[in-house]
């Protein structure tokens, strides 16, 4: 037996639907779609490379909104021409067996200014862009809120038609549904703002419009992820962990299937606590106590790093960057061969890795986002 068995367990979600095993490959941007909004060859053969390396393949980002497109070559969900693409797309993430999930994303401030509808961005309130402060947002009137929510329920009958086996609200990485949450960005008078309870009503409208939609079109063992970011308290002061748990309650209340934590560092403690307190995963996962899956990333590349997780609470282990830099990672491990893992990312190594051209161009940059050979 070996120590790294217990990442190859399999893993049943509260829909009835079992993961072969507890890793995941985290969603990650390409920037390589079509310009017609249309995913790209160059990324159906990227996916497929990966195919095989998780029981729960989770796509980048799709725009659910013509109001919401965070950057260039985002593939979109909301113009029907799209569905061939999108159907190849889930056969290239199945093709070894993996459930395939299709992120689905709303921008809001973070949307690109050039990309969007009359080239205004909106959001719950007026307010800076969290990454783009020269960026203001217009606050979303009553009926644009609406619209967006009915917006993510077309994003999620679109993966049904394509054949995709769930969809990933993402309500992390300081997008729309994360500035609803946020007291920084949300300063709202009205039912969508003030108090925490009302800052939560619009992702559990969104994933309540989700589920409405799967109960019409799809089956029960349609799965339904949410993806958060635990705290907002670095540059901006929006929320907490304790807030949180909150919004754990609420999305598990509401029949989400797994709970995705988006972090840099699956070891990262709550902001101000001192150095050695229980990580944000694990109290995550006290609170859970099981109800659903929670799945948790951030730094992880050898697959001591990725048990360690699961020591500490996690149900689910997500690759990110690990799974551009070693698309046979899971294979390796699984043969014993944990010393050639790739924990870097070699100069000449595109064609075997198969990264579409523009991704290569942004990870090979020395920006130390990605460790370079």
């Amino acid at each position: 037996m070996s120590y790294y068995d217990e990442l190859f367990h399999p893993i049943v979600l509260p829909n009835g639907v079992e993961l072969s095993n507890r890793l995941a490959i985290a969603p990650m941007t390409t920037w390589s779609a079509n310009l017609n909004g249309t995913v790209s060859d160059q990324e159906l053969a990227y996916y497929k490379r990966r195919a095989a390396l998780s029981g729960l393949f989770i796509s980048a980002c799709i725009a659910v909104s013509p109001t919401g497109l965070a950057f260039d070559h985002q593939f979109i969900a909301y113009d029907d021409a799209v569905l061939p693409r999108l159907k190849k797309l889930a056969d290239a993430m199945k093709s070894a067996g993996s459930k395939a999930v299709l992120q689905i994303q709303h921008g809001g401030s973070e949307a690109d200014p050039n990309f969007v509808l009359f080239n205004q961005t909106v959001s719950a309130s007026a307010v800076p862009s969290f990454s783009n402060p020269e960026t203001v947002p217009e606050e979303m009137t009553e009926e644009q809120i609406q619209t967006v929510i009915k917006e993510y329920g077309l994003a999620t009958k679109q993966a049904i038609l394509a054949g995709f086996d769930g969809i990933e609200i993402h309500g992390a990485n300081h997008y729309l549904i994360q500035q609803f949450v946020s007291a920084h960005f949300n300063q709202r008078t009205d039912e969508w703002g003030g108090t925490l309870d009302r800052r939560l009503r619009f992702p559990f409208a969104a994933l309540e419009e989700v589920q409405s939609v799967v109960k019409k079109y799809a089956d029960d063992s349609f799965i339904v992820g949410y993806r958060f970011s635990p705290e907002e308290i670095h540059r901006v002061s929006g929320y907490t962990v304790n807030d949180t748990l909150q919004l754990v309650d609420g999305l598990i209340e509401r029949g989400a299937h797994y709970l995705h934590v988006s972090q840099n560092n699956i070891k990262a403690i709550p902001a101000g606590n001192e150095e050695g307190s229980e990580t944000i995963v694990h109290i995550l996962a006290s609170h859970i106590n099981g109800r659903v899956p929670l799945i948790a990333v951030g730094g992880i590349h050898r697959p001591d790093e990725a048990v360690a997780g699961l020591h500490d609470g996690a149900d689910i282990v997500a690759l990110g960057r690990e799974a551009i830099m070693d698309p046979d990672w899971t294979l390796k491990v699984k043969n014993d061969q944990v010393n050639q893992i790739q924990v870097t990312l070699g100069s000449k190594s595109q064609e075997e890795l198969v990264v579409p051209d523009r991704l290569w161009k942004i990870i090979t940059q020395p920006s130390g986002w990605f460790p370079l050979a």
